[in-house]
């Protein structure tokens, strides 16, 4: 199991809606862990593309809007209504 110390804020959280569920993601941190541990779809292309950025985003520089945008596209893969101020 990989621990992260490291997390990269995103200048704005994204809100999930789901049925049974609100989950408000504001780092790629915390966007691994919900793709990892709420997520209702673990081999969706998308979610595994976002799995993928957000644990390379945590490990390297790479800008976390590029995380922010693969969740985002994750989380309309697996039906959640994405709420967000500004656009992916």
């Amino acid at each position: 199991m990989t621990i992260f110390a490291t997390d990269r804020l995103w200048d704005e959280a994204v809100v999930l809606e789901g049925d049974k569920q609100v989950l408000r993601v504001q780092s790629t941190r915390d966007a691994l862990l919900c793709l990892k541990n709420h997520w209702p779809i673990e081999d969706g292309p998308a979610a595994l593309i976002a799995r993928s950025v957000c644990e390379q985003g945590l490990t390297s520089d790479d800008d976390p809007a590029f995380a922010r945008r693969a969740f985002i596209e994750a989380a309309k893969e697996a039906g959640f209504r994405v709420n967000s101020w500004t656009a992916a």
